[in-house]
């Protein structure tokens, strides 16, 4: 996950003048250390950060974390397959380390499974709501083993040097408000037609793919479940990756990327359809270049899938207190907020978050405006026995499209839909 490089002015400040907030308590850590035994707090975070996100997990998040009570906070980055294997080691042999992890809900199924974590419902910090939109995914029965930490859906991003080829009628209001997928295939014809080259991206890349995202939110603005294959509308969905393919409209190097951060901030990209930190990031990085629109929409409206990162205690945590201090940290509105903008503006979980969103925050404006007119379905990653298996399948189903410049036949996807199928536990 891609982050933008900016960070909070406040945080910094706070930092420096030694006081933080955090659920309306000022620091010192007097006022918290001499309620924990435990003087240290060891997090296994999952996934590979980029260089700011990290420095900001750091030198901020934990750092405000360790002056607020006079502790010590270890975290111990590492991929997401890694974190699976360190927590499975720890619990198998009982030599517990972690007090705390940070898991997306792609790669939830072996935590909750396994039985590896706790009921961290009594650990929210007190006046914070969160969405119920992961459920499904972080609870099991009563209980609810994660909380949801960041979560994000999908907008659309334009050059403003793309204006110049919207399709007649159109107008930058509409891109914002959202315009229709047969318009975005349109566009994107317009602009490889007009520049000589596709300038529009999908995320290709098969090494850590995210394609199966952005596909899925356009088989779901036709009406087509998250993941199939075989749908009408999935297929209606095929039909305009079809039409760009077949106007030359794609990016050629879109295979080398898994999120369009690079190739919209150098200029090979001038629209795309993505989640909104990396598309947070460009923006960032270039405000007055990019337009951040709605989802396009499709016959049954906007479509959008939408992970979350999330928190969780596992068993056994050496440090249990401070393990479920740091829950009630993380999910204090402002602390969340703070996290959130410099995450190249993810959405919050938490309700009470919305208020203090202000005019800079462009990404997560868009992105909260479509929630409440958007289909949007969650990661089912824990219903499969490989989700990366099912990631693969998108890309044979995008390749063919590419290779032909047309809808794959119905055998081929009914095939996809049975591989698909195959991989439920």
């Amino acid at each position: 996950m891609k982050t933008t490089k900016r960070i909070v002015s406040l945080a910094l400040i706070l930092l420096a003048a030694g006081t933080v907030f955090a659920g309306g308590k000022k620091d010192a850590s007097a006022s918290g250390a001499s309620q924990f035994t435990s003087k240290e707090l060891n997090i296994t975070y999952t996934g590979t950060p980029q260089p700011a996100e990290k420095e900001y997990v750091i030198d901020v998040y934990a750092k405000n974390f360790e002056k607020q009570y006079g502790v010590k906070v270890n975290v111990d980055f590492v991929t997401q397959d890694d974190g699976v294997r360190k927590i499975e080691s720890e619990q198998s042999t009982k030599n517990y380390v972690s007090d705390v992890l940070y898991v997306d809900t792609s790669r939830m199924g072996p935590y909750v499974n396994n039985g590896w974590v706790e009921d961290v419902t009594g650990m929210i910090h007190k006046g914070s709501t969160l969405t119920k939109m992961y459920d499904e995914t972080t609870n099991k029965g009563s209980a609810r083993l994660f909380i949801p930490n960041t979560f994000d859906v999908y907008v659309l991003a334009a050059s403003v040097d793309a204006l110049k080829y919207l399709p007649q009628g159109l107008t930058r209001q509409n891109v914002v408000d959202g315009i229709t997928w047969e318009q975005y295939a349109e566009w994107a014809v317009n602009i490889a037609k007009g520049e000589g080259k596709g300038k529009t991206m999908l995320p290709a890349n098969s090494q850590g793919s995210q394609l199966l995202y952005p596909m899925g939110g356009m088989g779901l603005a036709y009406g087509a479940k998250f993941p199939e294959f075989a749908s009408d509308g999935f297929k209606k969905a095929l039909e305009i990756i079809a039409t760009i393919a077949k106007g030359n409209g794609f990016y050629s190097e879109q295979t080398q990327y898994s999120a369009p951060t690079d190739p919209m901030i150098n200029g090979d990209v001038w629209l795309t359809f993505a989640h909104m930190s990396p598309i947070g990031v460009a923006y960032n990085a270039a405000p007055n270049q990019w337009i951040i629109g709605a989802a396009p929409k499709g016959s049954k409206g906007a479509g959008s899938t939408s992970g979350a990162w999330c928190w969780g205690v596992p068993k056994g945590a050496p440090h249990a207190d401070l393990a479920a201090a740091w829950i009630d940290y993380v999910t204090t509105p402002q602390v969340n907020y703070e996290l959130c903008t410099n995450f190249g503006g993810m959405l919050s979980p938490i309700n009470e978050v919305a208020p203090l969103l202000g005019s800079g925050d462009v990404v997560m404006t868009a992105g909260s405006k479509m929630l409440g007119n958007t289909i949007v379905s969650g990661v089912p990653s824990a219903n499969y026995k490989d989700w990366n298996a099912v990631k693969l399948l998108y890309h044979d189903a995008l390749n063919q499209v590419l290779n032909t410049k047309q809808v794959p036949g119905d055998a081929f996807l009914r095939d996809l839909d049975t591989k698909c199928t195959a991989l439920k536990n």
